[in-house]
């Protein structure tokens, strides 16, 4: 819901935000969003151009929310997101998240898992004993993965749009009984929440 998105945002690391609004803006996948560069954004024209495997090309057009995030990253060269990890309280920008050649993905899990915890959102904590120590490791599983954020602008482009062919199109499904699998009836009661979201973002500080 367009609340718990919000709260995901609000939780999850500063450098993560941005790709997860963009995710939940566009619809892309996780693997596309990974492999965009900034010579493939045209914020004047408001669109982003991504690449599939087989080397066709798609153009996403980018609503407000994800224009505006996407204008407050510091970096215009190279991959627009990245990975950022801390070095003695230092925050190191890296050049782009891992290249799993969109095998697997992986590349924001501990960020993901962090957020989706601190957001109070359902997981169980698995337990293990690392080789060669005596201590018990933990790790937060979040119920959910970023995957799902595909399911749901998936089904709040059909909540806004109700157009079955137009969300098969956006969302770059070759097959419409995959679309219905990702969609899920939501009630329209959630339609202006879905539209004040997508034209003003999260109601929460951004990125400095």
């Amino acid at each position: 819901m367009p609340d718990e998105a919000t709260l995901l945002i609000e939780h999850a690391a500063d450098h993560l935000k941005p790709l997860l609004v963009f995710l939940l803006c566009t619809g892309c996948r996780a693997s596309e969003a990974f492999d965009l560069k900034w010579a493939d954004v045209d914020l004047r024209g408001k669109r982003a151009t991504v690449w599939q495997k087989q080397g066709r090309q798609r153009f996403i057009d980018l609503c407000p929310t994800a224009l505006h995030w996407l204008q407050d990253i510091e970096w215009r060269d190279g991959y627009v997101f990245r990975p950022v990890r801390l070095t003695k309280g230092a925050p190191i920008i890296g050049e782009r998240y891992h290249d799993a050649g969109r095998q697997y993905g992986g590349q924001m899990k501990r960020g993901w898992a962090g957020a989706c915890r601190r957001a109070g959102f359902a997981g169980r904590i698995r337990e293990w004993t690392p080789k060669g120590s005596k201590k018990v490791s933990s790790i937060f599983v979040p119920e959910l993965t970023p995957h799902c954020l595909r399911h749901t602008w998936a089904s709040w482009h059909y909540c806004v749009h109700k157009d079955i062919l137009r969300l098969q199109s956006d969302g770059d499904w070759s097959d419409i009984g995959v679309v219905t699998e990702y969609a899920k009836l939501m009630p329209d009661a959630y339609k202006d929440d879905i539209i004040r979201w997508w034209s003003h973002g999260p109601n929460i500080a951004k990125i400095p």
